[in-house]
């Protein structure tokens, strides 16, 4: 084949000198056009750019499309079409990242640099590679061509991005990062990533009916992680990337050290069994130390869902709040942010650890109003169908159907693979002073002062906590075991020592668009 080839050059003749030159000047054209970008970027007038170089490591970063324009001409000063768009790696592990450039027309959206964004989804699916957007901009683009006939709707390039988004889900994760002024076609793509960050300045929403401050959509779930500035957006990002990139167990022993504060753990839990406390505190000193990332802190604020390592290795931590105005109780909220949590962390075989101290579901008009009914299901089904471990620790109390929402016990066949509780557990159908009002009910109603019905009701509830105590809880092995709050990391790190994290062949389902 070469033989012919080589004869077939031969027979046409030296090329004209005058190709050379041709050849010359495109060479020029295409360096002049590079060093174009190039410069602007080193002067730092690109801040699409300064936000990917926050993310990526130097070197090895190849980019896609920097030629790119709004138009064909070779003269076209719309950078890189808008979207700077790379294949990188942060801290050593292999990313795919975009980002909207709102010095080119606004930083919109094209048929062409969504294709440019289309061919990183397509990475991102074939080699199971992270995918980081940092948005900003006004969605889509108002000049763009409309579609070539007899294709009547969006451009391929919109229908490649929102579908291979939703394909995305679950199988490699996906992160965006707001920043600037944030809107319609660009929270489209937001919404559907597994993670949202945005900076606290960030006004997000519709270029119609107008935007909003970030914590708004804190407030409402829409984000996981609030920033303060672009630095900390980056960092936080590169935080949650390394959840997922990190093995069994980290090579720094450093970062393996339990909190300073561990042995205190029990410290945490007032004697006062009805003081709240900040489990926060708990799961704190539980993990890794400076290893835990809180996601959605702002929203459904009676559980708490966070990342973090024990002895390395990447755990999903879910837990109710008894500080919270709700004392922990599940409302709708705490049920859907549980649920997709749970998803999250199955998805990409993070193990799951549970910290139960609940009153129990929220009941009544208001919460039957907010749909709780249409809700509370969502966490024992997603524990119900999860893959990964499961350790459960009681601190506390756990009341009616509450514990099947922390813990998945009694769901079915699908059981904690270790569950736990400290000596401070309570449980039972009901609150032991709901539970006094009914059996005491006729004393309390005859009682001649409030303090005294609360004497009478606190007394029958301090009886009842004893008959419900950890240590008879163990002895009718309601628990695998009831252990010393400060053998808790020990106990589930041992047992997760046991299991490797191996990534399913197959996406194992999507993961809530929340």
């Amino acid at each position: 084949m070469k033989v012919q080839a080589q004869a077939r050059l031969d027979s046409v003749g030296p090329f004209p000198e005058t190709t050379h030159h041709v050849q010359d000047h495109f060479i020029d054209q295409i360096g002049a056009a590079h060093r174009t970008v190039i410069d602007a970027r080193d002067a730092g007038t690109v801040p699409a750019w300064r936000r990917l170089a926050r993310l990526l490591d130097a070197e090895g970063i190849v980019e896609y499309g920097m030629l790119a324009g709004e138009k064909n001409r070779a003269d076209d000063p719309a950078a890189a079409d808008g979207l700077i768009a790379v294949a990188g790696t942060v801290s050593g592990s292999p990313v795919v990242a975009a980002a909207f450039d709102e010095t080119v027309l606004d930083g919109t959206q094209s048929d062409r640099n969504l294709r440019k964004l289309a061919k990183l989804i397509f990475l991102a699916r074939r080699h199971r590679w992270p995918l980081i957007l940092f948005l900003t901009g006004a969605g889509a683009r108002a000049s763009d061509p409309g579609a070539v006939p007899p294709i009547l709707a969006q451009g391929r390039g919109r229908w490649d991005i929102l579908d291979g988004l939703a394909e995305l889900s679950g199988w490699s994760p996906t992160v965006a990062v707001l920043s600037g002024a944030v809107e319609d076609g660009h929270l489209a793509l937001a919404m559907l990533c597994d993670c949202v960050i945005a900076e606290r300045d960030a006004m997000l929403g519709s270029a119609e009916s107008g935007v909003v401050e970030a914590r708004s959509y804190a407030l409402s779930g829409d984000l996981d992680i609030l920033a303060d500035d672009a630095e900390s957006a980056a960092s936080a990002a590169r935080n949650y990337l390394a959840f997922y990139n990190s093995n069994n167990g980290a090579n720094d022993s450093a970062k393996m050290q339990a909190h300073p504060d561990h042995d205190a753990l029990a410290d945490v839990i007032p004697e006062n069994r009805r003081r709240p406390y900040d489990m926060r505190k708990v799961i704190h000193r539980f993990a890794d130390d400076a290893s835990v990332l809180e996601l959605g802190a702002e929203w459904g604020k009676s559980m708490l869902t966070c990342l973090a390592r024990l002895e390395g290795r990447t755990i999903g931590i879910f837990a109710n709040q008894p500080k919270s105005p709700l004392a922990g109780a599940i409302d709708w909220q705490a049920a859907d942010k549980a649920a997709r949590f749970i998803e999250l962390c199955n998805a990409y075989a993070y193990p799951l650890t549970s910290f139960v101290d609940n009153p129990g579901y929220m009941v009544g008009p208001q919460a039957e109003a907010e749909g709780i009914a249409r809700h509370h299901p969502r966490p024992l089904s997603a524990l119900h169908h999860r893959s990964v471990p499961l350790c459960t620790v009681q601190v506390r109390k756990a009341y009616g159907l509450g514990p099947s929402a922390m813990s998945g016990f009694g769901v079915g066949r699908v059981t904690p693979e270790l569950r736990l509780a400290w000596p401070s557990v309570e449980s039972g159908g009901m609150s032991l002073e709901g539970a006094a009002f009914l059996v005491k009910r006729r004393e309390i109603l005859a009682a001649e002062t409030p303090a005294e019905a609360t004497a009478i009701r606190d007394a029958y509830a301090e009886q009842m906590r004893d008959a419900t105590s950890g240590v008879r809880a163990g002895r009718s092995y309601q628990f695998d075991d009831v252990i010393l709050p400060v053998d808790t990391r020990r106990t589930i790190a041992s047992l997760l020592g046991r299991t490797d994290r191996r990534l399913p062949a197959t996406r194992p389902h999507p993961i809530d668009p929340r």
